[in-house]
């Protein structure tokens, strides 16, 4: 857990006007087609979450996760299955699923997106939408997820922007914040007494 919540993104991290909130702890919701990256037969052994930031002004949030699997071989699976057609799936369903009825999200286009973040192994995806905003309005909402991975320490950020993506050297920059988190994270390998 230590190591895990070392990882992850702080206020301290992101520039002035970004306000933290609470992540929520809410079930995937229903109808999320996530079997293909489902983890249930994997153990992690540490897990943690930084709080949701938002600067409202400029319509964008960020967030964190990381996680420690038991062994290597179980971090080798999990990695497999985020780089597959199934996990862009998924990503585009959990952003459909989870907002808000009133809103009418509407997907454009969800694929994975070159990225690169240092050392650490990286893969990410990008979902487009159409967001109602109020009457006959539509605004265009970016979804991007970027996870990287050192050993059995993997860890993803989540960046939400409204009317225009961040610029990819902006999430490379909060990238590699992680990634120099894990490099420093001494995760034992081997056995374990």
């Amino acid at each position: 857990q230590a190591i895990a919540k070392s990882i992850v993104l702080k206020r301290s991290d992101l520039t002035t006007g970004f306000v933290p909130h609470k992540p929520s702890d809410a079930a995937r919701p229903r109808g999320a087609r996530c079997a293909g990256v489902d983890e249930t037969d994997l153990t992690v052994i540490g897990d943690a979450d930084s709080p949701d930031f938002s600067r409202d002004a400029a319509g964008v949030a960020v967030g964190s996760s990381a996680s420690v699997y038991r062994s290597l071989r179980e971090s080798n699976t999990a990695w497999r299955r985020a780089g597959t057609a199934a996990a862009v799936r998924c990503f585009s369903d959990l952003v459909r699923l989870t907002a808000p009825a009133a809103r009418k999200v509407k997907i454009v286009s969800a694929k994975r997106i070159p990225f690169r973040a240092g050392s650490s192994k990286s893969i990410a995806y990008r979902v487009v939408a159409t967001m109602d905003i109020g009457g006959s309005r539509t605004i265009r909402a970016y979804f991007d997820a970027v996870l990287l991975r050192q050993g059995t320490v993997q860890a993803s950020l989540v960046v939400t922007s409204l009317g225009r993506a961040v610029p990819l050297v902006q999430e490379q920059a909060l990238a590699g914040v992680l990634a120099a988190r894990m490099a420093k994270a001494a995760v034992p390998t081997g056995p374990v007494a």
